[in-house]
């Protein structure tokens, strides 16, 4: 039935809030699978029902009770009022805050490690999270679907949400090198940058570096903690070069 009066929308989408958050910290540890639309939604309404009936039984005697006992006195104006509403809205958000801390203490139960998948993408993870505060920005070594390799360091990159709409920039030192051929400077007169279109991306190669007192670059040579698919080299490759 749908929501007559601003209490009960807000109401009920307090009861809501614990399968909401199951949900968003499960989707943290299991990959998402193909599902539909009334799946997903029976498994919120269930565990938001779990969690609001035990929590609503371990707020039994201090809210509940009370409340339906002095329902006649706590009604401070007319029966549609926002203040007769107030009260009961009140033991609905205690109610719903309960449920969500009873959600928390069962996943932390169930899944207690560090979340395996993380919320952001993984360039966003490589190119900015992951890299070092003392380093500068990554150099990468990236391969395209035909064999053609760029070497350079990192300019920017989209966000865009689509794949066929994001791009990687490259910018001094440019290097490439085409399948059969060596390397080659592709620098040229003054600072140029490459884009490349993240659906031509085969690999990666991070490389982070930062100045040592001498003023020279070093490698980081950390392994990368979270990403597989992205390599971390120790130096740059220079002996591939004409």
């Amino acid at each position: 039935m749908a929501p007559s009066s601003v209490g009960t929308f807000i109401s009920f989408l307090l009861l809501l809030a614990p399968g909401a958050l199951w949900q968003l910290i499960r989707a943290r540890y299991k990959p998402s699978v193909k599902e539909t639309t009334l799946s997903e939604l029976a498994r919120v309404v269930l565990i938001s029902l779990l969690a609001t009936t035990a929590a609503s039984l371990v707020l039994l005697f201090p809210v509940w009770l009370p409340l339906f006992r002095h329902a006649d006195s706590i009604s401070l104006g007319t029966p549609n009022s926002m203040a007769s509403v107030l009260p009961y809205l009140a033991g609905v958000v205690a109610t719903s805050a309960t449920a969500c801390g009873l959600v928390l203490i069962v996943t932390a139960h169930i899944w207690p490690e560090k979340p395996p998948i993380s919320e952001g993408r993984v360039w966003s993870q490589a190119f900015v999270e992951s890299k070092p505060d003392d380093a500068d920005s990554p150099f990468l070594t990236v391969e395209l679907l035909d064999g053609t390799i760029w070497r350079g360091e990192l300019a920017t990159f989209d966000a865009d949400p689509e794949d066929a709409n994001r791009n990687l920039a490259l910018t001094s030192p440019l290097r490439r090198k085409r399948p059969g051929e060596q390397f080659k400077n592709k620098d040229g007169r003054g600072s140029r940058l490459v884009l490349l279109p993240e659906v031509q991306v085969k690999s990666i190669q991070v490389e982070y570096h930062k100045a040592t007192a001498a003023g020279a670059i070093e490698s980081e040579k950390k392994p990368h903690p979270i990403l597989r698919r992205l390599r971390v080299a120790a130096r740059r490759d220079n002996a591939a070069e004409p």
